[in-house]
């Protein structure tokens, strides 16, 4: 039982939280980060930053901007120490003219 617990507990804390925010900074734009723990990949950073830019833009076109193959890894100050964190940032600009 005490195996089961503490397998459940290092779990947990390796696959950490998984957060995708989106903050307008310009009419139209949005500056949208995802944040994981650094199990997840790039492309799911992607797909993620991409339901986020779909959701903000009601499903009209839009077009992201930025470095998708920038450095990820930065650590996190968290109870635990410095824990390493993988995080991708873009700019989300709509392409619908009529907004």
């Amino acid at each position: 039982m005490k195996k089961t617990i503490l397998f459940s507990l290092i779990a947990t804390v390796l696959t950490g939280c998984t957060w995708t925010a989106a903050t307008e900074v310009a009419p139209g734009q949005y500056a949208i980060t995802s944040h994981a723990s650094v199990f997840n990949s790039r492309e799911e950073l992607l797909g993620k930053i991409n339901r986020k830019a779909n959701k903000v833009y009601n499903g009209k076109p839009y077009r992201l901007e930025g470095d998708a193959n920038a450095n990820m890894l930065i650590a996190t100050k968290t109870q635990f120490g410095d824990t390493p964190t993988t995080v991708l940032g873009l700019t989300a600009i709509c392409e619908d003219t009529t907004e």
